[in-house]
């Protein structure tokens, strides 16, 4: 089982397994023989059941979902609970004060399959990232409807491994994570000075500097002014909006076609390397917001000492990166729409 921790100087919060290091992971579960992907087409009983199944027929999309005796198996996405989840709607231990805070860690930890096919985020069509979406917006719903939710993290890490199978994680906390409160904070803080949006006024400014990557109908792809990762890029709304959970699909779909851009241009930039897909997203149960974003961290390089001090390192300037980004990701668009 695992627990929480809070530091007691900067209020830090810690996931902590209070037991086998080996008994929880961030959701790249493997099979004990490594040959067999649990994820792949065949292998579903590998898994727990899913809570949701995509099914795609003659056009129509159908939602449906696993038993412990039957498997959907023409599905195009699934969503599973984690089999060793980092938190748990059945944790259970000890709740200590401060200086040593702790409480179980509940919440709920799925894993979305992204694709039948075995294969790297970059190839992922953009009709799939669009399945992918719809997805992800009918778990997010509803798990903000149930108990003990107050913010539902999205993300993905991939490792650049023949093991790895594209998945997303999604995992639930009891309260707003650290970082997207200090991000919330800070937002509203600037409105209410300036009277505008920080992101808004940013997707303005940037439209026409050396960071813009590209631009379609309701987004932009950037590298941000202070990266914290070489070669760091975010897809921003270009309108104001809080949460992914209100996209249309015509938005659903133009955001689909900028992951397959991005990700592509990313992968013929810089080859296949590590990186982490982050959604920063407005909390459904507060009534403070944000400007939802996604964020791509590459993991390039080890830390630096100064990172100790909340200080980053970049070796490779956002300018720089954007050139070599932008490139390789327009003529990925150009592919797209058939100029090339």
């Amino acid at each position: 089982m695992t627990q929480f921790r809070k530091d007691n100087i900067l209020d830090r919060l810690v996931i902590v397994n209070d037991g086998n290091s080996a008994d929880v992971n961030d959701g790249n579960e493997r099979h004990e023989n490594d040959d067999v992907c649990i994820y792949c087409p065949g292998n579903e009983h590998l898994t727990r059941p899913a809570v949701l199944a995509l099914v795609q027929k003659e056009g129509m999309m159908r939602r449906l979902s696993d038993t412990e005796d039957y498997r959907v198996d023409d599905w195009c996405v699934r969503v599973v609970p984690s089999k060793n989840p980092l938190v748990s709607i059945s944790a259970n231990g000890k709740y200590t004060n401060k200086p040593f805070y702790s409480e179980p860690a509940y919440g709920y930890h799925y894993l979305l399959i992204a694709s039948r096919e075995h294969c790297k985020p970059s190839s992922i069509p953009a009709e799939q990232w669009s399945n992918v979406l719809v997805a992800l917006q009918d778990r997010v719903k509803w798990l903000y409807m149930q108990k003990g939710v107050s913010y539902v993290a999205v993300y993905m890490d991939y490792d650049a491994s023949s093991l790895w199978h594209p998945h997303l994680n999604i995992i639930t906390f009891p309260y707003i994570p650290p970082l997207i409160e200090q991000e919330v904070e800070s937002i509203n803080r600037y409105i209410n000075e300036a009277g505008s949006c920080p992101l808004c006024n940013m997707v303005s400014m940037e439209d026409k500097s050396p960071r813009h990557l590209v631009s379609i109908e309701n987004f932009m792809a950037l590298c941000p002014w202070a990266p914290t990762h070489p070669y760091e890029f975010w897809i921003v709304p270009k309108k104001h909006a809080i949460q992914l959970l209100r996209m249309t699909q015509k938005e659903i779909d133009e955001l689909a076609t900028m992951l397959r851009i991005m990700l592509g241009g990313f992968y013929n930039t810089l080859g296949d390397v590590k990186f982490s897909m982050i959604i920063h997203s407005s909390s459904e149960k507060s009534r403070k917001q944000l400007h939802w974003h996604i964020e791509v961290h590459p993991r390039l390089v080890d830390s630096y000492g100064l990172e100790g001090f909340g200080v980053h390192f970049l070796n490779i300037s956002p300018e720089y990166a954007a050139s070599r980004l932008s490139f390789a990701s327009r003529r990925e668009l150009a592919k797209m729409v058939g100029i090339i």
